[in-house]
C-alpha cells in the first residue's frame, strides 16, 4: 500500500516505472484479490487522509500469477517459520486493522511463504533484494525509489 500513495505514484511515473506484483495465489484468486484491496485498504486510506480517490489505482502496477514459484524460487524467497510470520509485528498491524473495521481474512494461500521488494532499474539490473522477515517487513519507500533512479 505504501508505494499506492499519491506523492510516491507520481514519482514512480517521474521515474517512468512500473511495479509488477507476483502472487503465489492462482490467477482467479489474485483476479479477485485485487479489487477487494483496492476497496478495503486502497479507498479507506485516501479517504482516510482526505485525498481525492483516483480512478486507476493500479495504473503503473501490473499483476501476474506464480502458482508454482518459479519467480519465488529465482528469487530465493522461501518459507517462514508461524512464529515469524505471526509474530508481533503481524500481529499489531491486525489490531489496528480490527480497531479501524478494516477485514482480516483467513488466509487462503501458504501464508508461510515468504515475500520480497525486487527492483531491476531501466538498465536491466537488479538495484534493491529485500527478502521480508514477516509479511509487514518491507524496504523503505526511498530505498526503493533510490534503487529506480
Amino acid at each position: 500500500m505504501q508505494l499506492h500513495q499519491p506523492k510516491i505514484l507520481q514519482q514512480i511515473a517521474a521515474l517512468q516505472a512500473e511495479m509488477l506484483v507476483i502472487s503465489f495465489a492462482p490467477l482467479e484468486k489474485l483476479q479477485r484479490w485485487v479489487p477487494h484491496f483496492q476497496a478495503n485498504f486502497l479507498e479507506p486510506y485516501y479517504e482516510e487522509h482526505q485525498q481525492e480517490i483516483p480512478t486507476d489505482f493500479f495504473s503503473l502496477t501490473r499483476f501476474a500469477a506464480d502458482p508454482d514459484l518459479t519467480a519465488y524460487h529465482a528469487y530465493g524467497l522461501g518459507r517462514n517459520s508461524v512464529l515469524k510470520i505471526y509474530g508481533p509485528g503481524i500481529l499489531w498491524q491486525y489490531a489496528k486493522w480490527a480497531v479501524q473495521g478494516k477485514p482480516i481474512a483467513k488466509p487462503l494461500e501458504d501464508p508461510l511463504q515468504r515475500g520480497g521488494n525486487f527492483v531491476i532499474n531501466q538498465h536491466h539490473r537488479l538495484t534493491l533484494a529485500h527478502t521480508g522477515r514477516d509479511q509487514s517487513d518491507r524496504p523503505p519507500v526511498s530505498d526503493i525509489l533510490a534503487a529506480l533512479g
